[in-house]
């Protein structure tokens, strides 16, 4: 029966061309579909959620904004459908060179609206790994080198910086923390007050199933280590961009030496260093991250 809740959520996605991330954000941001639920709180879908994904997603690959039309009824969707041919099927991946191009124009006119536009679209059709490594990490660090190079404004940094901070927070809701999970706290230490890496890496581990409280940046070692012991972490994850190699040791070191030895440190960033006895593990890249947290 159409009306049958059956099919999990890694059903849907196979059966739609959907990621389970996509899924989530258009149910969540849009009520696109209403699945019901198990007593665990998992998602279940019926035949009819599953054909009015497909034509959403059909849709949407025509050039359709999920927001207009995810609350059009069926019989809409389906005249809708009827109306376009199908575009040729492309991965995501070979457009993000060119959304990288176009965000960056935008940023440097200080089209902010139009920058946060894209960049809110690109999350919806591309997984949340494959987005942070391939559109918004390389944004940051091209903004970045451009202003030193004296190519943009500290307007354009701060600009570029507000829109991807409200983005990865809004992604992170999309993954609300459950006392039941893993418990990660990420922050960043004292006098780093550079905070996109870490809320990059809260937006990864809270993909992986982690409960994540995430601090903020400049924080004492000693708030940190508080935060870590009361709320029982398994893991701790450091951001560190522009803090001295003096700093950075020292400040691992005081964070290392107030918690308990059983939780795992990960410390990642640039300017990431410490001590050869340290405990802590020193990532440098994304992808070497993702890899940490689904162990």
């Amino acid at each position: 029966m159409a009306d049958e809740a059956k099919y999990r959520v890694g059903m849907v996605a196979k059966m739609t061309g959907l990621s389970t991330h996509t899924l989530r954000m258009w149910e969540k941001r849009y009520v696109a579909v209403l699945p019901k639920r198990t007593e665990a709180g998992g998602r279940l879908y019926t035949d009819a959620d599953v054909a009015r994904l497909r034509l959403l997603h059909e849709l949407v690959e025509s050039g359709h904004s999920i927001g207009g039309i995810a609350k059009l009824s069926d019989a809409d969707l389906r005249h809708m459908a009827a109306s376009f041919p199908a575009p040729p099927s492309q991965p995501v991946v070979r457009h993000l060179p060119e959304l990288r191009s176009r965000v960056m124009k935008a940023i440097e006119q200080l089209r902010i609206q139009d920058a946060e536009q894209m960049l809110s679209r690109a999350a919806l059709s591309t997984e949340p790994s494959e987005f942070l490594q391939m559109v918004v990490a390389p944004v940051l660090v091209e903004i970045g080198e451009r202003w030193k190079r004296g190519e943009l404004r500290i307007a354009h940094e701060h600009a570029g910086s507000t829109v991807m901070r409200g983005l990865l927070f809004s992604l992170m809701r999309l993954y609300p923390a459950n006392d039941s999970r893993r418990r990660a706290v990420i922050a960043t230490p004292a006098k780093e007050d550079h905070e996109l890496g870490a809320l990059m890496v809260s937006m990864l581990a809270a993909m992986h199933g982690w409960s994540v409280l995430y601090l903020g940046p400049d924080l004492p070692a000693e708030e940190i280590a508080y935060a870590v012991t009361d709320t029982n972490a398994d893991l701790l994850m450091l951001s560190i961009t522009n803090l001295k190699p003096k700093e950075s040791q020292r400040e691992i070191a005081a964070i290392e030496a107030a918690i308990p030895e059983r939780v795992r440190v990960l410390v990642g960033g640039r300017a990431a260093s410490a001590l050869a006895e340290s405990r802590v593990q020193i990532l440098q890249d994304l992808a070497v991250v993702e890899t940490e947290l689904s162990r």
